[in-house]
């Protein structure tokens, strides 16, 4: 594919996550360029008579198609989706390094737009969080989310294994740092300490030194993640019973989220069929709580997809773990940013089953990385900056 084709793709991938006064167009430009990339996608594997995927690529686009087959009423979400799992599996299996190049080249333009944003741009102050004692400020401003901020920073951050100028490395990590923690996002930070726990352990001199350990934490943790809302869901009515919710501070904790996850869940769980099938892309005419999303990825999987969904979807990204300890060497970044976008889901819903591609384009670099162990040689010593 065009390498001016990506650019402008992964250009508006970024800019598709901020909260601009014509939002509708960059999304209207965002599906024209899917379409089109998934016309130039098609025609490419025709024309190299290899129409090939993955099982688990298959996997996700059937049980897709199947979910749709009941949930005809979101029709056009679920095409958007099919196509763009289609074009970041294709993008990502045959232009890997210059993909994988590009994305942290312009996290971290956006990174420092940000700086500017926050610089000049006026600020909302949010409701702080406090968290065993300690408060959490939240800066905002209006241009762009906090969650898409914290990511962005976050990618940022995570490209300085690309750049070779050591002043330019601690200009990066600086600012990365300082948005993070102004934006004052606790799963985000909390994801980084994690981060940072993990990479210690993973020492020479640590249990998680082996990949067989290595691999047992982190698929126990992805476990863990996945059934985060259930979890916490008989968690809470257990408590009900026994204890005072409210002096726990749960929605301040959970930002209300918890509230968001009770109501979901207790939706899914009063239609049984639609626990199998789906309940089909969110709408605003379908009021099922204070908003139209549950603010976690793994629900979303379920509300959307169903039972089946969230089993595929779940043994694909166990198949992403697998990768990523592959390449933790070659490509720690990527290894590293996993751990966060699986935290991340924990709190948010726009990694996947979403129009916005960036992120899935991180996941599928570390699905499809072994595309780029193939041709190491052709990018190994070359530096972003």
């Amino acid at each position: 594919m065009n390498n001016l084709i990506i650019n402008i793709y992964i250009f508006i991938s970024f800019i598709s996550m901020y909260n601009l006064e014509n939002k509708s167009i960059i999304l209207y430009l965002l599906l024209i360029f899917q379409l089109m990339m998934f016309s130039l996608n098609l025609y490419f594997l025709l024309k190299r008579k290899n129409i090939k995927i993955s099982k688990d690529i298959f996997l996700i686009l059937f049980i897709t198609f199947f979910s749709l087959i009941f949930n005809i009423s979101t029709l056009g979400n679920y095409i958007i989706n099919m196509v763009l799992v289609f074009n970041i599996y294709i993008l990502t299996k045959y232009r890997w390094n210059y993909v994988y190049r590009r994305v942290f080249l312009y996290a971290n333009i956006f990174n420092i737009i940000n700086m500017f944003l926050y610089k000049y741009s006026t600020r909302i102050y949010g409701v702080p969080k406090v968290i065993l004692g300690y408060t959490l400020p939240k800066v905002l401003v209006p241009q762009i989310w906090v969650a898409s901020l914290s990511l962005i920073a976050i990618y940022s951050l995570f490209s300085i294994s690309l750049i070779k100028n050591k002043l330019l490395k601690l200009f990066i990590v600086f600012l990365s740092v300082s948005l993070i923690i102004i934006a004052g996002k606790f799963t985000t930070i909390l994801a980084l300490l994690i981060v940072g726990m993990i990479y210690l352990l993973n020492s020479k001199f640590f249990i998680l030194s082996s990949k067989k350990m290595l691999k047992y934490t982190l698929k126990t943790m992805l476990t863990i993640c996945f059934c985060s809302p259930f979890i916490f869901y008989y968690f809470t009515l257990i408590f009900n019973k026994f204890l005072d919710t409210k002096a726990l501070d749960i929605p301040g904790l959970f930002s209300g989220r918890n509230l968001l996850w009770m109501d979901y869940i207790n939706y899914i769980y009063n239609n049984k069929f639609q626990i199998l099938v789906g309940n089909g892309f969110f709408s605003d005419e379908k009021k099922i709580s204070y908003l139209s999303h549950p603010h976690n990825q793994y629900l979303t999987i379920f509300y959307i997809l169903g039972i089946l969904g969230f089993i595929v979807y779940y043994l694909f990204y166990l198949k992403v773990i697998d990768e990523s300890i592959k390449i933790k060497k070659q490509y720690s970044n990527l290894f590293m940013i996993l751990i966060v976008i699986i935290f991340e889901m924990c709190g948010d819903d726009y990694f996947i089953l979403t129009i916005n591609p960036l992120n899935l384009i991180v996941i599928f670099l570390i699905y499809n990385s072994k595309f780029s162990i193939n041709n190491i040689k052709m990018s190994k010593g070359k530096k972003l900056i």
